[in-house]
């Protein structure tokens, strides 16, 4: 590892100026626009983009609700612990699995993320580790000892004995719950990372190049890191990876012909608690806490699966109402502001999933300060809506829930009648 002092001072100086500017922001969007200045044009399209013509992107669904709050609560303090998947009094915000955090910061990947979820108050932030991270269970154990809440993402590979070896591994370094993502098995048309030539590792060709010089801060840490590949691959298979465009990987290693019926099998090979991840439908939901599983996820996976797909806001509260007040659920779906989650947990969830929002503060900074800055920013606009409508904790406000929150196009309708 290079040490401070060897580091040119241009670049040190750099390294101050973009944490001073980090500090600065007031919001996830302040966060947003540092992270396109510091890291190269490929890496903050893989994070920022969406399918296709990105429409499910640019209409996230929120703007659709409206709240309608309380006066006169006498609310002074407020709490946004919550339970889930096995998670004690935690906070209802956490970091959902994302890929390839060394993207982002390249020297410490992933362990900047469960850093930060680590140095939250009481310690008391899940922190979800992707199967493909850039950093392993076994290494996030080692390197962030003191995190408590550790969850852990596998997809549904046809390799069958690599899921068992997944799962064991991430048992070994203490992972407590899983979520199994079942949206995946047909990768979604990213057009940006196509246009981008993007790959995992990156591949050294002159557009990437190109795109690198004009994010010096950024390749100097690329240049001196380790380098960008699967950590778990690597360690369950061995030997490095070549580049690889992240389609071609989806579509070579997960198995489209995965069923309710292999659903069934997964849940066998887990003795925890386990999250389907990927339910945009009541019907689904239902299935699945039948099939055994504890808890559903609603998502659409970052909006880079299916564009136009239905927003997860829009079916969260139908999803509940199908799963009954006692089941689990998890939501995530474009959430940048702490009114978002805010609407999740009234609409019906449990705990509220943040993927974008986190990896634009990882990418302003470099480091675990951004995604603290993240995490601080989303839990304050939390607890001041929370404050605003009336309601102290969020068993309070999922009880009170659709009289605090309402659809904006259903209540104009029933107006006009």
């Amino acid at each position: 590892r290079v040490g401070w002092d060897s580091v040119p001072r241009t670049i040190r100086m750099g390294t101050l100026a973009r944490a001073f500017n980090a500090f600065n922001a007031v919001s996830v969007s302040d966060l947003r626009t540092l992270a396109r200045a510091r890291v190269p044009k490929f890496a903050y399209d893989y994070l920022a983009g969406g399918a296709d013509d990105e429409v499910s992107l640019r209409r996230p669904g929120f703007d659709a609700y409206e709240f309608h709050p309380m006066t006169c609560r006498g609310v002074h303090e407020v709490s946004t612990r919550t339970t889930f998947l096995g998670h004690k009094n935690v906070e209802c915000i956490f970091g959902a699995p994302t890929a390839g955090h060394a993207l982002w910061a390249p020297r410490e990947g992933e362990t900047a993320t469960a850093r930060a979820c680590a140095e939250t108050s009481s310690a008391s932030r899940v922190f979800a580790l992707s199967t493909l991270g850039t950093r392993s269970p076994r290494e996030i154990s080692q390197h962030v000892p003191e995190l408590k809440h550790k969850m852990f993402q596998v997809y549904v590979w046809k390799d069958r004995e690599l899921m068992r070896d997944v799962l064991a591994h991430a048992k070994a370094a203490g992972f407590t719950s899983i979520a199994l993502t079942t949206d995946l098995t047909w990768f979604g048309n990213r057009e940006r990372d196509l246009r981008n030539g993007f790959s995992i590792p990156p591949v050294h060709s002159l557009q990437t190049t190109l795109a690198a010089a004009a994010r010096p801060r950024w390749t100097y840490d690329f240049l001196t890191s380790p380098k960008i590949e699967y950590a778990m691959i690597r360690e369950l298979r061995g030997g490095g990876a070549s580049p690889r465009a992240i389609a071609d990987f989806a579509t070579d290693a997960f198995d489209a012909t995965f069923s309710w019926k292999d659903a069934e099998w997964f849940r066998t090979q887990w003795d925890g608690p386990i999250a389907m991840k990927g339910i945009l439908r009541p019907d689904d939901a239902r299935r699945a806490l039948d099939t055994g599983y504890d808890a559903v996820w609603v998502t659409s996976h970052g909006a880079r699966q299916l564009d136009t797909a239905v927003p997860p806001i829009d079916v969260l509260s139908s999803i509940r109402k199908a799963v009954g007040e006692d089941a689990q659920v998890i939501y995530d779906g474009g959430v940048m502001r702490g009114t978002d989650v805010v609407k999740a947990i009234a609409l019906g969830a449990n705990a509220v999933g943040v993927g974008k929002a986190y990896l634009y503060g990882l990418a302003a900074t470099g480091d675990a300060e951004g995604v603290k800055m993240c995490f601080d920013l989303l839990t304050a606009e939390t607890h001041r809506a929370m404050g605003l409508l009336g309601v102290s904790s969020v068993r309070e406000l999922r009880d009170f829930g659709l009289d605090l929150v309402r659809s904006r196009r259903r209540h104009s309708a029933s107006s006009d009648i």
